[in-house]
């Protein structure tokens, strides 16, 4: 197909700023990227279609351009609302045409156009070693599922597969998957050196982890595939290589309905943080969002730091988005200043539960982490959209209180906040650390020596307030045998437990780490 059949596509609503004599170019192939050099994942002859969130100014411009290479044209959707007037005079000057997309027309409707107008050029009947790619295509471009796109692969290779998040989640698979698989497989996705790779199973069974999309900004913002059997070779790795890119264009119609909402809450977001926000203005847009509060609504804030120095939105959204959408999949993401932040309603969950949810998703993620972080702050829940505004500004300040940790995974909730923990968090890790070691070095120091638990002890009986019945039920102990380790603790730390202000100190010692 050429550009002036995508323009004659009355659907799509496209364009043209620049390049209208090169309309009779042809088009190859479609991609999309929002990387600011986006050289590795183009490829000639293609349409590129783009965000513009990469844009910073006319430098930008130049560089992103010149690094297209021969692509058919790039298509600009409306981050920035209109093309800035330097990227038309960069493509100008490249001889690159430039389109512009109406902010109603989803990126995967363009794709769509594309690939299906590609696969009738194809012409019939196909060469055999097509024959299973085109059906793929078909199969997805005619409306299919995504399930039904694994499914046919699955019978294809005659192996089971399975498309997956990296926090382990099945986004679909053609049969079960356990846990203990599960983890493993994005273990292994987010930590190998190179991709695809395997993992060997307890019964000696091999799976293997393919990448969906060689141009996600991190593998903790990328899905994978995984299926039975070391890698395959030949026709069969087409088509594993072709299902990793109906996957990717499959998601990328899923993000699309998002990406409008972003905008909604990005300029509600703006609104709130004007202060002219006026309530009937507030709740129009969380109606349009589709965000309940009756049931209860909290706002999470994520900032992800990455081994390399990069992160930001482009990593934080998709990393907040799918860490919360499996238990609460009523939510939004925007980017903020700094940071992802979402809107996410209560039906069905509580509070506790979904932090419990994010912690351990992000746990999963902690091994592609490398030497970077992922801090998120909770807010506390409320039940009327006058609040909002306070809501988020919590989450913000939960957040950048997580960031005072030295942990590469740490949460703070609305909860946290007011409470001892939020000093702690605000203490450096060194200072931290030697205030431990200087009240409870020697127990820890003498129950390794000893094989004691005198430690256990101390915490047992700050937890139970000083009862000495409840502390030695607890421990499942004679009291005069508790009686015994408590003074020997306060003999080893020359403090004692009689005095309130030092088991204070004790307490806040144990919560040290």
């Amino acid at each position: 197909m050429r550009l002036r059949d995508l323009l004659q596509a009355g659907q799509l609503a496209l364009k043209v700023l620049t390049g209208h004599d090169l309309l009779d170019r042809r088009v190859r192939g479609v991609a999309t990227t929002d990387l600011p050099d986006p050289a590795m994942f183009v490829k000639a002859g293609e349409l590129v279609l783009t965000e513009l969130t990469w844009h910073t100014g006319p430098a930008s411009s130049r560089d992103f351009v010149a690094k297209l290479g021969d692509v058919a044209a790039l298509v600009a959707g409306t981050a920035l609302k209109v093309p800035p007037a330097d990227l038309i005079d960069a493509c100008a000057e490249a001889g690159l045409p430039l389109l512009t997309l109406p902010v109603d027309v989803p990126f995967s409707q363009v794709t769509e156009h594309v690939l299906r107008a590609l696969i009738a050029e194809l012409g019939t009947p196909p060469r055999p070693a097509y024959a299973a790619r085109r059906r793929l295509a078909s199969t997805l471009v005619d409306g299919g599922s995504l399930t039904k796109l694994v499914t046919a692969v699955a019978g294809e290779l005659d192996v089971p597969c399975w498309v997956l998040s990296p926090t382990g989640r099945v986004v679909v698979g053609s049969q079960p998957l356990d846990a203990a698989a599960r983890l493993r497989l994005a273990h292994t996705f987010l930590t190998a050196r190179f991709l695809p790779g395997m993992v060997t199973q307890e019964d000696g069974t091999a799976l293997s982890v393919f990448p969906v999309s060689k141009g996600a900004p991190h593998r903790i913002a990328n899905w994978f595939l995984a299926y039975a059997g070391e890698q395959v070779q030949g026709e069969n790795e087409d088509l594993v290589v072709e299902l990793a890119a109906l996957v990717a264009l499959e998601r990328s119609r899923l993000e699309a309905a998002q990406r409008i909402e972003r905008r909604v809450l990005d300029q509600l977001l703006t609104l709130l943080e004007s202060g002219d926000a006026a309530l009937p203005g507030v709740v129009s847009r969380l109606h349009t969002l589709h965000v309940e509060t009756e049931h209860g609504l909290l706002a999470v804030a994520l900032s992800a730091r990455l081994d390399d120095g990069g992160g930001g939105g482009e990593v934080a959204v998709p990393v907040l988005d799918e860490l919360l959408r499996p238990l609460a999949p009523g939510i939004v993401t925007a980017t903020g200043p700094a940071e992802a932040v979402a809107l996410v309603p209560l039906a069905g969950n509580t509070a506790d539960e979904l932090t419990a949810h994010v912690l351990r998703g992000a746990r999963t993620l902690e091994a592609g982490l490398g030497q970077g972080r992922i801090t998120l702050g909770v807010s506390s829940v409320t039940t009327g959209p006058a609040a909002l505004s306070s809501l988020i500004e919590e989450a913000r300040h939960a957040l950048t209180l997580a960031g005072l940790s030295g942990d590469r995974v740490s949460v703070i909730t609305g909860d946290d906040v007011s409470s001892h923990r939020t000093l702690l968090a605000a203490i450096p890790g060194e200072l931290r650390r030697a205030f431990r070691s200087r009240l409870l070095g020697r127990l820890e120091s003498y129950d390794a020596a000893n094989q004691t638990d005198l430690l256990e002890t101390l915490q047992a009986y700050l937890e139970e307030s000083g009862s000495w019945a409840a502390t030695a039920e607890r421990l499942h102990v004679h009291v005069n045998t508790l009686r015994y380790r408590l003074r020997r603790i306060e003999e080893l730390t020359g403090r004692s437990l009689n005095s309130w202000d030092e088991r204070v100190d004790f307490m806040l010692a144990l919560r040290m780490r």
